[in-house]
């Protein structure tokens, strides 16, 4: 029997069949397409004793690899989800086609890189397509090489904000004449529900309700920093993440918004974020694995330690300062921590405790339904002082955080039960309440909640 010749699209980051390249270009060749996502193949991995992907995690890939499934079986499209090429290879639908050549979104990490190898290895394919895909501007339209990337990202953003210009978007692809295999892989059912839904409808939906239900965005700059609400900031990420939103989608919408309602400093500072997230990707294809060295992408050498019981307190979300511990209970328990709760704890990991950065990083990988490696490393490193824009002595004093973003202590006592009826201004610093006190708000410190780990004092602003 004569095979039939297809393409293929190696699915990864970029969960969407709105705005996508591989997919699109595939279309357009003159042969039918068959879609391949590899699930499990890093996940037994281990990055300083984390696993890549905590239960959150898994059940929110998992959700977007459902709905993927359903858009593409809406395309005709067969879609295999495999636990490694080696299974893919075994599946039957070899035994009546032949891979013309791979389609794939580029991406700057090893392990996904990696996985493209493999797919030419074991399908033994020469042919393979590379796109751009995963950032708001495409390299080709950006105003530098990126081995002249400037090391400070304000002076990327200034240039960037004059020259670049964001490319149009790309159509959904049309549905294939007929299926070209009746059968594709039948995804386990999850009984974890994740705060945010995964999947590219779900997303659109989001996107759409923050925009133009709600015109939340229009508060964005104001409320991104607050901790409690769920709308404080716009969740766009964990869609950008798992590559259910494209960048340019996100890019499109603000404009129309802006042009059909209102432009504002909060639209403004949003267009500014996924600069940012775009200046940590091309920063991360220029550095390579240096990225993830200790020196991050500067010459700088700290010095940091390997303390079990700082890293003890960490996990255990037990460090006796509020906010970093409400924020790492929030983190466990849901796979998000807002922008400012990530400063902070990455501030006290880092350089109040002295931890080595990666190791902060990898706890982050593990839990974050948004974790992006580019945007991930870049930000610890710039927390850190090893990365873009480097201040060595940037420190936040937690407990002075949490007066001025938590000044009630809403958000703090929402997530440490402990300290429910600890009044303001005890709750700052529970540690300095007299024996009455504790009493009085039933929270012993040392039993209900922990002594700190440091003395504030070496915590201090410097």
């Amino acid at each position: 029997m004569n095979k039939i010749r297809v393409n293929l699209v190696l699915f990864h980051h970029d969960l969407r069949v709105h705005d996508h390249p591989p997919l699109h270009a595939a279309r357009q060749a003159e042969l039918p397409v068959i879609a391949c996502y590899v699930f499990n193949e890093t996940l037994s991995l281990e990055t300083f004793g984390f696993k890549k992907r905590s239960h959150l995690r898994h059940a929110f890939l998992l959700q977007a690899l459902q709905d993927l499934n359903a858009s593409l079986a809406k395309l005709g499209i067969p879609f295999y989800v495999v636990d490694s090429m080696q299974e893919f290879k075994t599946l039957p639908v070899w035994s009546y086609v032949d891979v013309n050549a791979i389609f794939a979104s580029y991406h700057p990490g090893s392990e996904e890189k990696s996985m493209v190898e493999q797919a030419k290895n074991v399908l033994n394919i020469q042919r393979v397509h590379m796109y751009w895909n995963h950032s708001l501007l495409h390299p080709g339209d950006y105003p530098f090489l990126l081995n002249a990337l400037p090391g400070r990202f304000t002076d990327a953003r200034i240039l960037i904000e004059q020259s670049s210009k964001v490319r149009p978007l790309l159509p959904i692809p049309q549905p294939q004449d007929r299926p070209l295999v009746p059968e594709s892989t039948i995804l386990p059912s999850n009984s974890i529900s994740p705060i945010i839904h995964g999947g590219e409808q779900y997303a659109l939906k989001h996107l759409h309700h923050y925009f133009f239900e709600t015109k939340t965005i229009n508060t964005y700059k104001y409320t991104r920093n607050n901790m409690l609400n769920f709308l404080d900031s716009s969740k766009l990420s964990p869609y950008l993440a798992t590559g259910a939103l494209s960048p340019r989608k996100i890019y499109w919408e603000l404009k129309r918004f802006e042009q059909t309602i209102e432009k504002n400093v909060s639209t403004y500072w949003l267009w500014f974020e996924l600069l940012w997230r775009d200046y940590f990707y091309f920063l991360h294809i220029k550095e390579g694995d240096g990225f993830f060295s200790l020196s991050g992408s500067s010459s700088h050498t700290n010095l940091w330690e390997t303390n079990e019981t700082y890293q003890r307190a960490i996990l255990q979300a037990k460090t006796g300062y509020p906010l970093v511990d409400a924020n790492l209970m929030e983190l466990y328990l849901t796979g998000w921590m807002s922008n400012r709760g990530r400063q902070n704890v990455a501030s006290f990991i880092s350089k109040s405790l002295r931890l080595d950065w990666r190791w902060g990083a990898a706890l982050f990988e593990h839990y974050l339904l948004d974790y992006d490696v580019s945007s991930n490393y870049g930000n610890w490193q710039y927390i850190a002082g090893v990365g873009a824009d480097p201040r060595e002595n940037r420190l936040f004093n937690v407990s002075l955080q949490l007066k001025k973003y938590d000044a009630k202590g809403d958000y703090v006592k929402h997530w440490i039960p402990a300290l429910k009826d600890v009044p303001t201004p005890e709750l700052y610093q529970p540690w300095t309440m007299n024996a009455l006190q504790q009493s009085m708000y039933q929270c012993a410190i040392g039993k209900d909640y922990p002594h700190p780990i440091i003395d504030d004092a070496s915590i201090q602003l410097r």
